[in-house]
């Protein structure tokens, strides 16, 4: 119980520090972000919709391969745990995880995740093929997420719409 507490309040100083430092920033309302579908009121279609492009987004693209790597890591070193759980309350927050591609110069930033998403695309690519889908590259994942909130958004159900249709 005292580690759980004491393991909180060091991610929640880790985040405070960071955040000071410039390394945390806000997530741009104009980047697509799955959490921005969570409690918006939708009808079943477009839950089922949200769903379907959320999923294909992670089976067919690198999501399947990164979950691979952050789990073998934190097989192999337990502590890793600490930082996902940290990113994760960022995510959920509003502000941009921290990742090595953050830290590093724009350029270098971006040849990194270049690199990165190309180790890990292994696992989507198969899946891809198999299901007879196209892979999604996470710009492609990206662009679908961002052409589903737009839809989302423009439709603008009322909360009375969805519990009719429950």
């Amino acid at each position: 119980m005292i580690a759980n507490l004491l393991s909180c309040v060091c991610i929640l100083l880790t985040v405070g520090l960071l955040q000071g430092c410039g390394v945390v920033k806000e997530r741009p309302e104009s980047e697509p972000s799955t959490l921005s579908v969570v409690g918006k009121p939708m009808s079943s279609e477009q839950a089922k919709e949200a769903l379907s492009e959320i999923g294909g987004n992670f089976a067919y693209g690198p999501g399947l391969g990164d979950a691979a790597v952050q789990v073998g890591t934190v097989v192999v070193f337990p502590p890793y745990a600490l930082y996902l759980l940290g990113n994760a309350v960022l995510s959920l927050s509003g502000y941009e995880p921290v990742t090595v591609a953050s830290l590093l110069p724009e350029e270098s930033g971006k040849t990194w995740s270049r690199t990165y998403d190309s180790a890990v695309s292994g696992p989507g690519k198969v899946v891809a093929a198999m299901a007879g889908h196209e892979y999604r590259s996470r710009e492609v994942g990206d662009e679908k997420m961002r052409a589903l909130l737009e839809r989302i958004n423009q439709a603008e159900v009322k909360p009375q719409q969805v519990k009719a249709e429950q």
